[in-house]
């Protein structure tokens, strides 16, 4: 039973801003990088999204954009990060998209693109990856990572995440985050639902977050 069905769970949320924070913090443990895989095929039969010179994103027919909730969703999870975590560098940091299944309750499940400033000392895709990972089990309740893979999408080196973490409010739920970086920039994709509905949507997100492409 859905708990809470609006643009994004609280966590999914959380999730959004604080892979945007944490290139900023300053503590980083490295890892080596594995070999990119192969980049999947976006698959026929669905709708692409298309940004003017910002980016692009497909994802199933029936899915509908809520760039409109944008600004609002902004300002509270801004907000409420600053209240668990004073250090984390809210301001350069911007949620572009939003888009779920739409219907009389809200939108789920969903995914969001956000984008933020690259900071000194955390620039490479394993500074910031390894960084988001410990910013997230230090403030998140229960989290979990399930697999990461190093691969490509877009022509370029992108790092896939499966992970979950749990609420109070909203019990368990699981995401598939992708990150990319591109000049001074990092690129954070993420789909999420319960855990409850994860196996029937695995394979539609992982097709959405490959999906997407930088065109600036």
């Amino acid at each position: 039973m859905k708990t809470q069905k609006l643009v994004f769970s609280g966590m999914t949320l959380l999730l959004v801003f604080s892979s945007m924070f944490i290139v900023g913090c300053d503590e980083k443990t490295l890892s080596p990088t594995p070999a990119p895989a192969d980049e999947s095929e976006i698959p026929v039969n669905i709708t692409t999204y298309t940004s003017e010179g910002l980016f692009e994103i497909s994802y199933p027919h029936g899915w509908a954009p809520a760039t409109s909730l944008i600004g609002e969703i902004e300002e509270e999870m801004k907000e409420w990060i600053m209240n668990i975590d004073p250090e984390a560098e809210v301001e350069d940091s911007r949620i572009l998209f939003i888009a779920g299944l739409s219907d009389e309750e809200g939108y789920y499940p969903s995914v969001s693109i956000s984008v933020a400033t690259r900071s000194i000392g955390y620039y490479s895709l394993n500074e910031i990856v390894e960084s988001e990972t410990l910013w997230n089990r230090e403030y998140l309740q229960k989290y979990k990572v399930h697999k990461q893979t190093r691969t490509i999408v877009d022509g370029r080196e992108a790092e896939i995440i499966i992970d979950e973490d749990y609420t109070p409010e909203d019990g368990v739920w699981y995401y598939i985050d992708l990150y990319m970086v591109k000049d001074g920039f990092v690129w954070f994709v993420e789909c999420g639902c319960e855990a409850e509905d994860y196996n029937n949507y695995e394979d539609i997100f992982t097709s959405v977050v490959r999906s997407v492409r930088i065109l600036n």
